[in-house]
């Protein structure tokens, strides 16, 4: 980047809460799911150049992360959801803030048709009181998921071959 250039700050894949990732592509209309620790193992493994995002409008780079292929990514899912309402919308030219809103309709959607996957822990409950009753597991479910249009991402030939897992951004238009 040029010296003039403004910042970005740190906020990404880094530094952000959360234990599931959600990248929703419009062109394969499809969402890559894996857990946000392997993304990071991916970057470490696989060290792949910082690239820069821009936004329509905007001079200088409103963002930098790391092109990822998702066969990095261990135990990455792909779901496909081609019978989402929304993926024409998704297509219409929107504000990012307006593409976002979109992918979490999506992925929400998917979570209540019980198409996401989220990986959490089980434990046999062996109390008798509890195995009389019917129950055989505990299930304990608490998990952040982050989701982001990445609407060009994933497989080829639809896709770039890649995920954006960011690292930095700035907000210059002042939208959430």
């Amino acid at each position: 980047m040029k010296p003039d250039t403004p910042a970005l700050f740190e906020y990404g894949i880094l530094t952000e809460d959360s234990d599931i990732r959600a990248h929703v592509s419009g062109v394969n209309q499809t969402i890559y799911v894996f857990q946000t620790k392997r993304g990071v193992q991916a970057i470490e493994t696989y060290q792949p150049p910082i690239v820069y995002g821009y936004q329509p409008g905007v001079e200088g780079p409103t963002s930098s992360g790391w092109l990822v292929q998702p066969d990095w990514i261990e135990d990455l899912r792909r779901v496909r959801f081609a019978s989402w309402a929304g993926w024409a919308d998704l297509a219409k030219p929107l504000s990012t803030s307006g593409k976002g809103a979109l992918a979490v309709q999506c992925v929400t959607q998917a979570m209540r048709l019980g198409r996401f996957p989220i990986w959490f822990d089980a434990i046999e409950d062996t109390r008798d009181y509890v195995q009389l009753a019917g129950t055989d597991l505990l299930v304990f479910v608490k998990k952040r998921v982050q989701v982001k249009c990445d609407y060009t991402c994933g497989d080829e030939p639809l896709g770039s071959g890649n995920l954006y897992l960011q690292k930095a951004e700035r907000n210059p238009l002042k939208r959430i």
